[in-house]
């Protein structure tokens, strides 16, 4: 018992130690992702750490508001998911009796350790998932190994990137681990107990993280499909009772109860439109186990005959009829549009909820090149998970056929979402890995070979199959193991993109007054809040409080598309105050212009050019002057990128070929470091400072 016990252990153990390193190592000198720091700002006012911004923080009408963010109005704190950001401050404060320095760069270090352990944790959770799926600790270990260092896996929980998934990710994971455990209880209180914990831990998941919609709709939609299979089957409810306990209660404690108080942030659960789905799926399916738990009982006792199938196909007839005779079969589109947009018609975000910030459907190329041979998994995983499923009935089989099936709708909505297959996939190979081991173990005594010759030839070849069924496994597994090394690697420089903004930020925070307003693209407004602590309008958040009618993303691009001397028309209405305005762009958006340009709906489109350096200047200049002219460019930069030039292209020409020259004196064009840029002819910018990556103007009314 004790060597059992010390196997398991060291199993878990190393699933962490490959879990951490692998996260860890990609640490570097500053947080690298930008939400990373929207999460360090929170953090360290849970934590009671002032670096300067704690005056920013206010409670208005009940309300805590976050001056520097979504200015005028500030961001509201309450409306946010704040497990994260507290958890994070509120533990490194508890560290900070045994020693731990209460200052911003140890809060720092700290948040590169908190997202690879909750990630390794996560991985550690794979291997109880996985075994109590599977029902073995090899198909566990597999999947969870590979959990471990799959660059899909990774997402948002490595050093330098702590975002929501870090912790939301190990919540779902013991959620669904709870939820599976409970259905598996014989008694009655068992089964309510780990129902219980399974909805408390789904309701801080849902207070951490905004992805909890595709495992709540996983195990509505499981448990619904195993309901109906068991009621058209007749099976005795005896048979899978444990199911019909356990979501009731499971969404009772994690859904109901918090939706109708308003637990925490709970209540958004029911707004938005795929959760509203599983939402209204789970309600009906806990009317339809209360059915069959309270029929079954008055069966008991007045012995009635009538089977829970007749009564509900019959119902099904009546509301079918129902809904035709009074015109409302309307409801069957929306049912069939509802499918048909889940599959076909992918749409950001949708099925996962607020999880991601950028959207592209995929094809089977994409499923190619991301998954390679672990595809072959797939047809193999169904057809043995199948099998079992018609021969058991068992629930944890259609919970796994669920889950490969939404893991690929997810991934076909968004590429994103890799990393809900990240467990999945390697599970279903790690089964059939499992079960081929398992079908080389010696058979039964009276089975056996009886000549010892025999014997040892049976052994030998038992073996010999395992080597290959090793084989085969790492043969399917080394090429993601390749690429999670190599996405290592290019994540080394990570955080290099960050120290231009650090600069500008420590500079603005020394030059200019602390009332200072700064404009610029979303994307760095969590950098400059922590860097400079100035006010911004716009961040990597949501929209934010709309004041113009206009999501502000909208009124900051149109801004930088505008003439200068409309520039300001568009940031007046966040400006209440006549605040000194300080504007900032960036070599990024040069790449970035493309997404300004769609939210702006202008024609700003830059474009860029790769010339490989010949070890001549003379040749190297007649190579660049041939792309300028072969596209009419006259408003370009050019950047030195090691081996090659990087030329960046203004477009002046409309679809009829006609040159616009004003296009040039657009306020980005007029801002980013072109030939004719950096502020050259402008009166109401002046360039006050640059580090080459970061440009900063003070806007002069």
């Amino acid at each position: 018992m004790r060597s059992k016990r010390f196997k398991q252990f060291s199993l878990v153990f190393a699933i962490f130690l490959i879990g951490f390193a692998t996260r860890y190592i990609t640490k570097h000198q500053l947080l690298f992702d930008p939400d990373s720091y929207w999460w360090y700002q929170l953090a360290m006012y849970f934590a009671g750490i002032d670096d300067g911004r704690l005056q920013y923080f206010h409670k208005v009408g009940g309300k805590t508001i976050y001056e520097l963010a979504y200015y005028p109005t500030g961001r509201v704190l309450e409306k946010e998911l704040l497990l994260l950001p507290f958890t994070i401050g509120f533990s490194y404060k508890i560290l900070g009796i045994f020693g731990a320095p209460q200052t911003p760069e140890g809060l720092l270090n700290y948040m590169f350790f908190f997202g690879p352990f909750f990630g390794a944790l996560t991985a550690v959770l794979a291997y109880f998932l996985g075994k109590e799926l599977t029902g073995s600790d090899k198909a566990g270990f597999v999947a969870a190994v590979f959990y471990s260092f799959a660059h899909f896996a990774m997402t948002r929980n490595t050093a330098g990137d702590t975002g929501q998934e870090s912790l939301g990710s190990f919540f779902l994971f013991l959620m669904v681990y709870l939820f599976i455990v409970s259905v598996k209880q014989k008694e009655l209180k068992l089964n309510v107990g780990y129902a219980i914990a399974s909805g408390i831990v789904f309701l801080l998941a849902a207070n951490t993280w905004g992805g909890t919609s595709f495992y709540w709709g996983l195990i509505a939609s499981a448990v619904f499909v195993y309901l109906a299979v068991n009621v058209a089957l007749n099976r005795p409810l005896k048979e899978y009772k444990s199911v019909c306990v356990s979501f009731p209660v499971f969404i009772l404690i994690g859904v109901f109860i918090p939706s109708l108080f308003g637990i925490g942030n709970s209540y958004v659960i029911g707004k938005m439109s795929t959760h509203n789905v599983f939402q209204n799926l789970s309600y009906l399916i806990v009317i339809i186990c209360l059915f069959l738990i309270g029929y079954e009982e008055l069966r008991k006792k007045k012995e009635l005959s009538l089977q829970p199938r007749v009564i509900f196909l019959g119902t099904i007839v009546i509301v079918v009829l129902g809904l035709f005779a009074t015109g409302k079969f309307v409801i069957f589109e929306r049912i069939s549009d509802f499918i048909y947009r889940l599959i076909f018609a992918p749409e950001e975000k949708g099925l996962t909820g607020k999880t991601v910030a950028y959207y592209r459907s995929t094809g089977f190329t994409e499923f190619k090149g991301t998954f390679g041979a672990l595809l072959l998994a797939i047809p193999a995983g169904f057809l043995l998970i199948g099998y079992d499923l018609y021969k058991k009935r068992e629930f944890t089989s259609l919970f796994m056929i669920f889950f490969m099936i939404l893991g690929i709708v997810a991934f076909r909505w968004m590429i994103r979402l890799s990393y809900l297959m990240a467990f999945i996939l390697p599970l279903f190979i790690a089964f059939l890995f499992a079960r081929y081991i398992d079908k080389q173990k010696p058979q039964l005594k009276h089975a056996r070979p009886k000549k010892k010759k025999d014997a040892q030839e049976s052994q030998g070849m038992r073996r010999f199959n395992i080597v290959i069924g090793f084989a085969v496994l790492l043969f399917l597994i080394s090429p993601i193991l390749v690429t999670s090394i190599q996405s290592l690697k290019a994540q080394k420089f990570a955080d290099q993109s960050v120290m231009p903004w650090k600069d500008a930020g420590e500079w603005i925070k020394k030059n200019t007054p602390e009332n200072a307003l700064l404009i610029h693209w979303w994307d760095y407004g969590y950098h400059l809040q922590t860097f400079a602590i100035r006010r911004t309008i716009v961040d990597g958040g949501n929209i934010g409080p709309i004041i113009t009618g206009k999501h502000r993303n909208i009124d900051v691009a149109k801004a930088f598309t505008s003439p200068e001397e409309d520039f300001y028309k568009y940031i007046a209405p966040y400006n209440p105050d006549n605040l000194p305005i300080y504007v900032l762009v960036s070599v990024e958006e040069f790449g970035k212009s493309g997404a300004i340009n769609f939210h702006a709906q202008d024609e700003l489109f830059i474009s860029p050019f790769r010339v490989q350096r010949t070890g001549d200047p003379k040749r190297d200049n007649a190579n660049i002057q041939a792309i300028l002219q072969r596209y009419g460019f006259t408003t370009y930069a050019l950047v030195n990128a090691g081996n090659s030039y990087m030329i960046w292209g203004l477009h002046q020409r409309d679809a009829r070929g006609n040159y616009h020259p004003e296009w040039a004196n657009k306020v980005l064009a007029k801002l980013l470091p072109f030939n004719t840029g950096m502020g050259k002819g402008m009166k109401h910018f002046r360039l006050v400072y640059h580090n080459g990556y970061v440009y900063i103007y003070r806007y002069i009314p």
